[in-house]
């Protein structure tokens, strides 16, 4: 069997391993390179439980065959492979599923509520557990879209979008639990399907604020493009894995490689950007299409469908995380 010769590290210092060349099975996929590090690990120590790790050579994430990887990613197999590895994120599972009355059109969160546009011509506030809070009545046609603004101990600004072509910013008192419009934005051409407050990613690299800052433009139709302002031609990184209309995107604000997207498919895709080639996970929870997804920063994953489910999942767990 054709052997490569690699090289392992890690940022973690749980889990170093002696930094010395190792001879590897060129065929070496995932799972065989994570039984080798947890090997060496356990010869370290004793007490070493075993841990599920991820691969990364040169920022792109091992999703086949080592020598597969080396030769599409035009990196010889004649020299020392440096690889880094990572402990895997375990796919995200539903902790929650609130039931809405017709279509769930739009969803954010804070660390405190949910916001949920629906077919119904409603908004609703929810807290993370489930528990219906408000619903604003003041749309004559579907809410397609929502926003918090700002909030404070006392009150939120929330924005509603709606088919009727009306813009809608609202006030909750969070005391009294009494929510007020405060302003109507009217005059547009045809449906207002999305709003916006201001979104910049602040915790992301000077990098990727250059190119997934305010530069760029998100487009989703089969296909998640991120584009140029200024030249809307130029297509920075096209993500293609949906079979359907792609709904809904959002970013991590907390890991600034990875976003989600829903779709009529019925499937939300988790992103990673250094494997363009292939999302990192397909949750499949959903038995109709899927019209919004939202991420929050302490790691709750969202998405709301036509089944007229809301999905709520926590991300990252880890295999430790589980108990596994």
């Amino acid at each position: 069997m054709a052997q490569l010769t690699a090289r392992f590290r890690t940022e973690n210092p749980r889990f170093v391993v002696e930094d010395v060349p190792f001879s590897v099975p060129a065929a070496s996929e995932t799972a065989d390179l994570s039984h080798l590090i947890n090997k060496l690990l356990a010869a370290r120590g004793a007490d070493h439980k075993y841990v599920e790790f991820d691969f990364l050579i040169q920022g792109q994430f091992l999703r086949v065959p080592l020598v597969t990887h080396m030769e599409l990613e035009n990196i010889s197999t004649e020299e020392v492979v440096e690889i880094e590895y990572v402990e895997k994120y375990m796919a995200p599972q539903p902790e929650e599923c609130i039931f809405h009355d017709d279509w769930i059109s739009s969803v954010q969160a804070t660390e405190e509520w949910i916001l949920t546009g629906c077919y119904d011509q409603t908004a609703r506030i929810w807290s993370l557990e489930g528990k219906s809070i408000m619903t604003i009545a003041g749309h004559t046609e579907v809410v397609k879209d929502v926003a918090w603004v700002k909030q404070d101990s006392l009150s939120c600004l929330l924005i509603s979008a709606s088919m009727d072509q009306t813009v809608l910013l609202w006030e909750w008192n969070v005391e009294k639990n009494k929510v007020k419009a405060l302003h109507c934005c009217r005059g547009h051409a045809g449906s207002v399907d999305s709003v916006a407050v201001d979104c910049t990613r602040t915790k992301v690299s000077d990098s990727l604020k250059k190119i997934f800052g305010f530069r760029t433009l998100t487009t989703g139709d089969r296909h998640l493009k991120h584009r140029c302002v200024a030249d809307g031609s130029l297509v920075l990184l096209s993500l293609t894995s949906h079979t359907g209309w792609v709904t809904s995107v959002k970013w991590s604000p907390t890991h600034e490689h990875q976003l989600i997207s829903g779709s009529l498919d019925n499937i939300v895709k988790l992103w990673d950007t250094r494997s363009c080639k292939a999302p990192l996970y397909d949750l499949a929870a959903h038995e109709d299409k899927v019209l919004c997804v939202d991420w929050t920063e302490a790691g709750l994953l969202l998405s709301g469908g036509a089944d007229n489910k809301l999905y709520c999942y926590r991300y990252p767990a880890t295999a430790s995380d589980v108990g596994a």
